[in-house]
């Protein structure tokens, strides 16, 4: 089977690399963008599999970018996964209202990270493979 292929939004290059690291050692292929304009142009030439995308960036936010992808029909069941340095319920709400599967503070440990993209895949019905996440 092939490797699935994850867009990773973030704009600090720390967090993106982080998290790109994590998910490469567990398989996966992973496409960073820094902006919500950069995120949008990528999936405009390539949807990915899942996108993990940060709420809080210049210019386009994420809840903006997850509102757009859901408007079209081709990337309205695209697995999305926010991130956010905030994590009230205000927040994580207004996520899941622009379509998010996902909500996760940055905070979260990156040994619970390659958990939670499996658990969005196999409730989106996309995940084939078996196995533990690696650590």
């Amino acid at each position: 089977m092939p490797k699935r292929k994850i867009l990773v939004v973030d704009d600090s290059t720390l967090v993106a690399e982080a998290v790109k690291a994590k998910l490469e050692a567990n398989n996966y292929e992973v496409q960073l963008a820094f902006s919500g304009e950069e995120a949008l142009d990528k999936v405009g030439a390539e949807i990915p599999d899942l996108m993990i995308l940060d709420v809080y960036m210049p210019g386009i936010d994420g809840f903006e970018v997850c509102r757009r992808l859901r408007e079209k029909p081709e990337t309205q069941s695209l697995p999305i996964v926010m991130l956010s340095s905030r994590g009230n319920i205000k927040e994580k709400l207004a996520g899941f209202r622009v379509g998010a599967d996902d909500y996760l503070v940055k905070e979260f440990d990156l040994l619970d990270l390659p958990y939670r993209v499996k658990l969005v895949f196999r409730l989106r019905g996309l995940e084939e493979e078996e196995g533990k996440p690696a650590n």
